[in-house]
This record gives structure tokens, sequence and C-alpha cells, in this order.
């Protein structure tokens, strides 16, 4: 007797998760709120602490259609990779990011206010994220994948591709005012482990006659092990960790005349020291012929296709050596964010973040809708960062009166993997938050007219 299939088709993660997400609005229209709050005040009591978890993904050149056909292998015609070539940008781009942050403070405890309460209050964050970040040429993804018919007669730049990659975690400590929520920290930032390659100085040249070729290439490659892992594997202490000190904070800023709040947020604004020992490569090298005669042996047509290129490691520019410590930024974000509400149920957004090693800065615009005290929803546009224009669609809900939770979906025809409704999709990314409310001085509670439910 067959039994059905319990494994989930790829467009229904999309739909179970909104499914999940409009249950816990009915739940919260309901008798759902006694609940959710009971359960939310019950873990974090009164203290004053928030959560965020991300993922995301994105790119500027390689759809989510494209990276399926490759990903289920097989026969792939050229015309896949022309179609990716029409609207390849001259730098292509490819982004990671996910992780997760926590922001915490105690009991005020210094500078009573003229209402007798007081301001300042020891506050803190924590939390991991793993970022990585790819470039490309345009000319080497139609080299590598089409060939160089298409390019003699031109030289094609290579420099400026190249991959990076590192996993952080972070620690800090400063004052935040319980009223406005203005917040500065200073912490330490440790980089657990990270990698680089990159194309300093690069160029490929084919005559129209096809008969002369040049090629110089100058590049590099990092890692921070102090050597590669052998048959037993990884282990940690092959692993150089790097530390430094960054500043973290927030400046939101709230009208009492108009209806409108501004507010920034910066993160890991500093340096990092990377500890020599680290594992360093190098390359230099390049070569031009021309006029290659069609029969003989080692630059000759019939010679390199019999015996390969004639050129030996050894007569290459290649050194491999332990890397000297340096000094790098961090990672730092920054972010901006202004909100209006020409009424109380309604809400226009525009922010615009920067840094997490993004080759450009990302811009947010959008509109949002608050049907009553407990939910809002909105749908926003996104552009820049690693790709181009994307919907983004959000919810919030009051789980408790100091409490509000909001999800966030970037591109959400990017999650049906795999489908035809994602062909055309550059990436995919959410956002979990569990933020509370700020304080009194400020005229809007995070979207909300009032505090009180």
């Amino acid at each position: 007797m067959r039994h059905p299939s319990t494994k989930l088709r790829p467009w229904l993660y999309p739909v179970l998760a909104w499914g999940w997400i409009s249950g816990g609005l009915v739940m919260t229209g309901s008798g759902g709120p006694l609940f959710a709050q009971t359960l939310v005040d019950a873990y974090y009591g009164q203290g004053a602490t928030s959560w965020e978890v991300w993922g995301d993904q994105r790119s500027n050149a390689i759809s989510s259609g494209f990276a399926n056909t490759m990903y289920e292998g097989g026969f792939v015609g050229r015309e896949v990779f022309q179609e990716v070539l029409t609207g390849h940008p001259a730098m292509g781009g490819l982004g990671l990011s996910a992780g997760w942050h926590r922001t915490w403070s105690n009991e005020p405890f210094a500078k009573i206010n003229a209402k007798g309460k007081r301001e300042w209050a020891l506050a803190g964050s924590f939390g991991s994220e793993l970022l990585v970040s790819t470039m490309w040429r345009r000319e080497l993804f139609d080299l590598v994948f089409l060939g160089n018919a298409g390019h003699t007669g031109r030289i094609d730049p290579l420099t400026g591709t190249g991959i990076r990659m590192g996993v952080f975690n972070r620690l800090s400590l400063g004052l935040e005012n319980i009223e406005t929520r203005q917040r500065i920290e200073i912490g330490v930032v440790q980089r657990i482990a990270g990698a680089e390659f990159g194309i300093l100085n690069g160029s490929f040249w084919v005559s129209e006659a096809a008969d002369s070729m040049s090629m110089y290439m100058q590049t590099y490659a990092s890692t921070s092990l102090d050597q590669f892992p052998d048959s037993g594997g990884f282990q940690l202490q092959q692993a150089l960790p790097a530390y430094g000190v960054g500043v973290s904070g927030s400046l939101p800023l709230s009208s009492d005349m108009w209806p409108l709040q501004f507010r920034v947020d910066f993160r890991d604004i500093g340096v990092f020291w990377e500890p020599a020992g680290g594992m360093l490569a190098v390359v230099d090298t390049g070569f031009s012929t021309t006029g290659l005669p069609a029969f003989g042996s080692g630059w000759a047509w019939e010679g390199l296709l019999e015996d390969g290129v004639p050129t030996s490691v050894d007569e290459l520019v290649f050194s491999t050596d332990s890397a000297l410590g340096r000094l790098l930024m961090l990672p730092s974000q920054i972010s901006a964010t202004l909100q209006w509400w020409p009424q109380p149920e309604w809400q226009f957004q525009v922010k615009l973040r920067g840094g997490s090693w993004m080759p450009e800065p990302q811009l947010t615009a959008g509109v949002g809708w608050i049907p009553s005290a407990r939910i809002a929803l909105g749908v926003d546009v996104r552009t820049g960062g690693w790709g181009g224009v994307r919907p983004v669609t959000w919810v919030k809900v009051r789980v408790s009166k100091k409490r509000v939770l909001g999800i966030e979906i970037e591109d959400p025809l990017g999650w049906a993997w795999g489908t035809e409704w994602a062909q055309n999709t550059y990436g995919r990314g959410v956002r979990i938050q569990l933020e509370r409310l700020p304080g009194e001085r400020w005229t809007r509670y995070a979207g909300f007219n009032s505090r009180d439910l």
C-alpha cells in the first residue's frame, strides 16, 4: 500500500510561513492577546530586551532561475548563459548575511530628571554574524562560460574580481536613556575566521585574427589559518581569531509638533587587528605571444593542443608565506530612518542603510497600514545593496504592552525556490524582531499610537 509523500514542495514554504503569520494575527485579534502577553512577559519579566534574527542572500546578476538550473546540473545550453549576460551589469556581485543580535538594559541608576525619575541605565548588546561578499567582472563571466570567441580585438579587464568572508562575534556595554532610547556602546568584536581572494590587477587580450594573445594576472589569497586542514579535518586550534574595538548605538529623534520620527542606528564603527601567522599566497604572472604557427612544438597550435601550455609553476612568480599582522576596518553598518504618519492609521517610511560589505547603499521606501492598536502591516520597495529593485512585506504584532513582534520578508517570491514564480527573482531574505516599545517621550511607539492596549 502506497502512502502519500510527506515531503513538502518548495512553493509551500512561503505559504506555510504566511499561514503561520496569519494565524498569529487571528490569535492576536481574538482571545490570543492574553496568552501571548503572559508568555512573553513570563520570559522577559520587566526587563528591557530586544532580539533580532536575520538571513538574506542577494545578487545583481545571478537569478534564482539560473542558480536552480546550475544546481540541477545536466546539459546547459549556450542560450542560458547568454540570457544571464543580457542583464549582467559591468560588475556582478553576490552577498550573503546571516546572524542574530540582542540588546538589553538594566534598571536606571543615574541622573534624576525633573519628574524625579532616573534617566540613564546600563545597556549592552551581543550577537554573531556571517558575511560573504563576492564580486566579478562581466568579461570574466563571459570568458568562463562562453569562451573568448566574442572577445577578439579588445582588452578584457579582470581587476576587482574577488571574494571575502568572515564570521564575527560582538559584545558591547554602554548607557541608554530609558525615555528617549538614545544609547551609546563600546565593545569588543571577534572575527572567528576569515578568508579572502582577489585580483589586484589583471587583463586578457586576443587579436581579431586570433593569432596573438596577451594575459596578465596579479592575485592574492589569504586565510586566518596557520595551516591547511589535513586528512583529520579542521581543528579549532588552526584558526587565528582577530580582535577589534567598535562603537555602536542609536540616536532616535521625535517631534512634539509633527507626526515625524527620525532614527540613526550604527554598529561596529571601528577597526580590528589581524594577527600575524595566517596563510598568504601571491601570484604575479603574465605572458604574451604573436603569430602562433599552426604546426610545431611549444608555442604552436599543434603543440598547445597536444602538450598543453609549456609553462610550469616554477616559471610563475608564485609565493606563499605567513602573513604579517595588519589593521583592518570592521564590517560597520549605519542606517537612517525617517517615518511620517499623515493619519493615525497610515505610515510612510524611508530608510537608507550602508556598510556590511555591501557594494552600494541600500534604499527602502514604503507605506504601512495600522488598522488597530495591535496590528501593523505594510509593503516596501527596496533597491541597492547587493541587487536591484525588489518588494518587501512586513507585519508587526503587539504581543504585550511593551513588546512588538515584527516579521519582514524580502522578495517573497524568491522563497518559492525551484518554481516558475522564483525564476526572475535575485534573492530572498527574512528578518524577525522582538523589540521593546520606546520611551514615554516618543509620540509614536514602534508605529502604534499609544503604549496602552
